[in-house]
């Protein structure tokens, strides 16, 4: 079996690095044809002595501090370091399930640039964090973060909590562009698109991932998709189904208004129809009450296009990173 390099990358995450390296260390690829590289992002909790204290015991793990540099400099760094054939991404909050390694190395074939799997919500997350995920679950085909596919397919990108890519091509590309945060893996498998080369999805390759546990980091996530839509419209143009939800919507608002100078009473029937039948889709794909769907949709497209037109009016003209 070939060589993987699985590489992680933390940044002040003391509470989920280790159960994430744990995870690493039951897989059933054979141990000696696979490695765990941790780059530390600059932690200043206790994530590097948790680390450190896995390292002495397992071999097969190593430890890499960098000043705080972002994610995509902490990939290329422990891309730098790789040794395999393949290398493989988890966030440092994602635990793999013990095949998840060998599911992803197996769905590779010729012209196959990389491999994504599937993602869950943390069976342990809180209340709010369950709701997260359902409602990630409900909007997956739109947000193409939480893949809704069942079975083994070409997708246009696989987020970079669960993905696996032939070395070799990733370094062709030149890697993650750094400083593009969030919204770098979106950049990467655009390129290696651009080239020809083709991106799957498996849905049998499952890591369990903490979601946002209160409103706060949440709306944070929002605001921060939001505007790696806009750098990734900058940066590539229109190609994304999630690129054209915050460009439709002053549109509609635009188009409303005028309508409700022609016609109050149709452009209220319109609007009431519409925004019952989003909630209606959304709560039929998830197990959400109305009263969330309702706040959840609302927040989320609110803050998102926030997060997308602020940066739009910020780099026009202007490096995106």
């Amino acid at each position: 079996m070939a060589k993987v390099s699985v590489i992680v990358c933390v940044y002040n995450d003391e509470s989920y690095i280790g159960a994430c390296i744990e995870s690493l260390l039951r897989q059933t690829y054979p141990k000696d044809q696979y490695e765990i590289i941790v780059v530390d992002d600059g932690s200043t909790d206790g994530t590097a002595q948790i680390v450190n204290q896995i390292v002495r015991s397992y071999s097969i793990v190593a430890y890499i501090y960098q000043e705080n540099k972002g994610p995509s400099r902490a990939r290329n760094r422990g891309i730098e370091m790789a040794t395999g054939e393949f290398v493989a991404f988890i966030d440092s909050d994602c635990e793999a399930v013990p095949d998840w390694l060998e599911r992803l190395i197996g769905c590779f074939a010729e012209g196959v640039a990389s491999v994504g799997g599937m993602q869950f919500g943390h069976p342990q997350d809180n209340e709010f964090a369950k709701k997260v995920d359902a409602f990630l679950r409900a909007v997956g085909i739109i947000g193409d973060y939480v893949k809704p596919h069942r079975e083994l397919r070409e997708v246009s990108h696989n987020a970079s909590c669960n993905s696996s890519y032939r070395a070799s091509l990733i370094r062709e590309v030149g890697g993650f562009r750094d400083g593009l945060f969030p919204g770098e893996d979106v950049d990467l498998d655009r390129r290696l698109r651009d080239r020809g080369y083709k991106i799957l999805f498996t849905p049998h390759a499952v890591v369990y991932h903490h979601r946002p546990d209160n409103r706060q980091k949440w709306h944070r996530m929002l605001l921060r998709y939001g505007q790696s839509s806009a750098d990734n419209l900058i940066l590539h143009g229109p190609f994304r189904l999630i690129q054209i939800i915050p460009i439709l919507l002053p549109i509609m608002v635009i188009m409303f208004s005028l309508f409700t100078v022609i016609s109050p009473l149709l452009t209220t029937l319109s609007t009431v129809l519409i925004t019952a039948g989003v909630i209606f889709w959304v709560k039929v794909r998830s197990s959400l009450s109305i009263k969330d769907t309702i706040v959840f949709s609302t927040e989320t497209i609110l803050i998102f296009c926030k997060g997308f037109w602020w940066r739009m009016f910020h780099k026009i003209g202007k490096p995106v990173v």
